[in-house]
């Protein structure tokens, strides 16, 4: 009776279905992972060159600055007033009407016409100011936790993705080594088999007709008869 491979029954063996199935879903799920990589890659690639073009376009002059939208947060009160609508009777605080008229003067109650007011160190501390306030603007660190949230995926991907590679290479050597320790183990037993049937076949060439009464003397019938004329007795 020929009952095929027995290894195939054990839930080991790496060619049964359902082995077969786990490695099966376990690549197409790494291709998947893989793939989503890969697009998360492209995307962010695509931003940055869109990122760098419009930054070129605004340095040439070729398109006008992108305004935020909370760029108004950081104007000063003279951003904000529109000389021709005071023009048409909307009421203007006084103290931002003076401060229109110094800007248009080109002095300022601190300086005056001093020589040299020109140079002084306002515009360092200016740009220090805004970088400060571009660093507080809540729509500049939505972004940047968005950007790092988005880096900090992409990494765990990546290491998810690495982890079950290998992962999937360590079974497939285990299955491997499995595999190779049942076929030493069958090479053995059926070494063993063949050893112990070549002796019985040499034993029964050579020994008498006695010698193998003697071998088989449990497996004969002792009759009354057999025992008075003393056959094999002990």
């Amino acid at each position: 009776m020929g009952g095929g491979d027995l290894n195939l029954k054990k839930s080991w063996h790496p060619q049964t279905l359902r082995n077969v199935e786990k490695v099966w879903k376990a690549e197409q799920k790494h291709e998947a992972e893989r793939k989503k990589i890969e697009e998360l890659q492209r995307e962010l690639r695509e931003e940055r060159a869109r990122e760098e073009m419009q930054r070129y376009a605004e340095d040439v002059g070729a398109v006008k600055k992108k305004e935020e939208k909370l760029d108004w947060m950081y104007q000063g009160p003279g951003g904000m007033v529109n000389r021709d609508e005071y023009l048409l009777g909307r009421p203007i605080d006084k103290y931002v009407f003076e401060k229109m008229e110094e800007k248009e003067a080109g002095c300022s109650s601190e300086t005056g016409l001093l020589p040299g007011s020109i140079f002084a160190p306002s515009g360092a501390n200016s740009l220090l100011d805004m970088a400060s306030k571009i660093r507080e603007d809540p729509l500049f660190i939505i972004r940047k936790l968005s950007s790092e949230e988005l880096e900090r995926k992409r990494q765990e991907m990546m290491e998810n993705a690495k982890w079950r590679e290998e992962e999937r290479l360590n079974i497939l050597k285990r299955h491997a080594k499995d595999d190779e320790r049942e076929q030493r183990l069958e090479k053995l037993d059926s070494r063993d088999g063949k050893f112990i049937h070549r002796m019985k076949l040499e034993s029964a060439s050579t020994s008498s007709l006695e010698d193998r009464v003697k071998r088989n003397i449990y497996s004969l019938q002792r009759t009354s008869v057999a025992l008075e004329k003393n056959f094999m007795k002990r």
